[in-house]
């Protein structure tokens, strides 16, 4: 066949043998079409792959991939990034940018969803914005959790599933109002109130109730419970307990005998007595200390006033050895030196047998003039240190 001359006729090349060449007698203005030229593509041809190397008629290029934020809009296969149509080594679909190979850049697992996002480089893994259970923000994770809160630091929901605590108390068995089946009451010294201390469902460090003191008067009921099952850890151990106090919180006034309010919280008990392990007092500015006390006041250590209530939960550390006459404390994680001491033979310290839990106060009466509310949760003892997590 001949074909007339065209600039735009790809079949027309100069380099042809001359096996392949007309003869030169022909008009140079016709040519035949050889049987042996070159129709390969030409190297500029990029018909068959999208500016970002991803599918086009999906719309999800290989750079958008693997949505670190919501897995599902570069996520599948189908829509941004498999090896075929998420793009190339470089943008989409990558081990190192969108997962593996074989889910392409983000199915559930590994696209931005629940698990990791990606990659454990860049596609929404737990360095670059998916998971947070090690960057901070899955609900429950340990990087972030709701019930985490506030000042602690801490990151994990704890409660008691799956801890093998030697006691480990969450307060979620019972009904608000009431007490758990592990403990009574344990009485104070002033007059009893039906809200001193119960099981409620208005705030929680994990799970849905917690042990809530409320009341106005001073030496209220607390609650209790036996550490006699835990054996020798009673009297030895670390202690761990979360805590918030309801906001505003009531300063003490200045009465004709003082200017502070002395609450203590947790309380270790034997045949020498009650040592108050987790115990502060407040002065009329707001700010409160930290101290280890004893009923006759005897004994033994107090830090300086630089804390302050919020509404966040926080923690609060203990370490006892009663061979040594040993103690030590810590709030959000950090010791508070202070505090620390060995070998206080008047810290009345004994064989405990039982512990304490709830708010009790013991200055004359008009020291608050609203009640001072308070949350716990999250009790537990062991023989190593707990910790806030």
């Amino acid at each position: 066949m001949h074909t007339p001359f065209s600039p735009a006729n790809s079949g027309f090349r100069f380099g042809s043998t001359l096996g392949c060449v007309l003869p030169l007698a022909i008009s140079w203005l016709m040519i035949v079409e050889p049987a042996c030229s070159n129709n390969s593509k030409s190297v500029g041809d990029t018909s068959h792959v999208t500016s970002g190397g991803g599918a086009s008629s999906s719309g999800a290029s290989g750079g958008a991939g693997a949505s670190p934020v919501t897995g599902s809009s570069g996520g599948s296969a189908q829509t941004g990034g498999s090896v075929q149509t998420g793009g190339s080594v470089q943008t989409g679909g990558s081990v190192q940018t969108g997962g593996s190979p074989a889910t392409a850049g983000g199915s559930a697992q590994t696209g931005g969803g629940a698990q990791s996002g990606g990659s454990a480089q860049t596609g929404g893994g737990s360095q670059a914005g998916g998971r947070s259970g090690s960057s901070g923000g899955s609900s429950g994770g340990p990087g972030g959790s709701s019930n985490a809160g506030g000042g602690d630091g801490s990151v994990a929901a704890t409660g008691c599933t799956g801890k093998t605590y030697k006691l480990c108390e969450d307060f979620e068995t019972g009904t608000a109002g009431g007490l758990g089946p592990m403990w009574t009451k344990f009485n104070g010294y002033g007059a009893a109130g039906p809200t001193d201390v119960a099981l409620a469902t208005d705030a929680a460090h994990s799970g849905k109730m917690s042990l809530k003191s409320d009341s106005i008067n001073r030496g209220q009921q607390r609650a209790q419970t036996s550490l006699m099952a835990i054996g020798a850890t009673a009297y030895k151990h670390w202690g761990r307990l979360f805590y918030k106090v309801q906001q505003p919180s009531p300063p003490p006034l200045k009465t004709a005998t003082n200017t502070v309010i002395h609450i203590t919280w947790t309380s270790l008990i034997g045949p020498g007595g009650e040592n108050r392990v987790v115990d502060i007092v407040e002065n009329m500015s707001g700010a409160h200390q930290w101290l280890f006390n004893i009923p006759s006041d005897g004994c033994c250590t107090s830090s300086a006033y630089n804390w302050k209530f919020d509404d966040s939960w926080h923690c609060a550390e203990w370490w006892v050895d009663v061979s040594t006459n040993s103690y030590r404390f810590f709030t959000d994680s950090t010791e508070v030196p202070a505090l620390a001491f060995s070998g206080k033979t008047n810290s009345t310290m004994s064989n405990y047998t039982g512990i304490i839990v709830g708010a009790t106060w013991y200055q004359q009466a008009g020291t608050i003039t609203s009640p001072f509310v308070i949350w716990f949760d999250d009790l537990a003892i062991d023989d190593n240190r707990i910790g806030c997590q």
